[in-house]
């Protein structure tokens, strides 16, 4: 069964307190702060983007995304959790590149923006440091981690706010 993501509390507070890009951006400026949750392969989409095909699990993983576009995003231990593929359990099962994603618009979401590609270790590890551009305003904002596979973005390993 495929599932759509609403604005979780955190985005809605975002909502509510009215904050949104237009804001002048210093150093300081955080528009997403906080911690990175796994996949859990029930179906759910977010901004238009499926989730992943099996189950992952996430040792850690942390996203600041400040007002002027600067990113950073560090994983570790982003990994298959399904006994169903066997050997790649606990591995990246082939998964060597990551893009981040970022989800705006609350119920009527959609990827407004996204970094390059970057690599992910087999132990599920990496560290991503870059620039998005970003649009003038963004309600309710979603970062996602895609996968890389057969050469195309795919669909989300790891997001915030879901």
């Amino acid at each position: 069964m495929m599932r759509t993501l609403f604005p979780s509390c955190t985005a809605m507070a975002v909502l509510v307190a009215g904050l949104s890009l237009t804001a002048p951006a210093s150093a300081d400026d955080a528009l997403i702060e906080g911690k990175l949750r796994a996949c859990p392969s029930d179906g759910t989409s977010i901004g238009g983007v499926n989730s992943c095909g099996k189950i992952w699990k996430l040792r850690s993983g942390e996203v600041e995304l400040e007002t002027d576009g600067e990113i950073e995003v560090e994983l570790k231990g982003l990994v298959l959790d399904d006994p169903s593929t066997g050997e790649f359990n606990g591995t990246a099962d082939g998964v060597t590149q990551v893009v981040v994603s970022l989800v705006c618009g609350g119920s009527k979401a959609s990827v407004v923006a996204e970094t390059d590609r970057f690599p992910l270790s087999k132990n599920g590890n990496a560290k991503i440091e870059t620039k998005l551009k970003l649009p003038a305003q963004c309600i309710a904002p979603i970062v996602l981690v895609r996968e890389i596979w057969d050469g195309k973005v795919g669909g989300w390993l790891a997001a915030t706010g879901f």
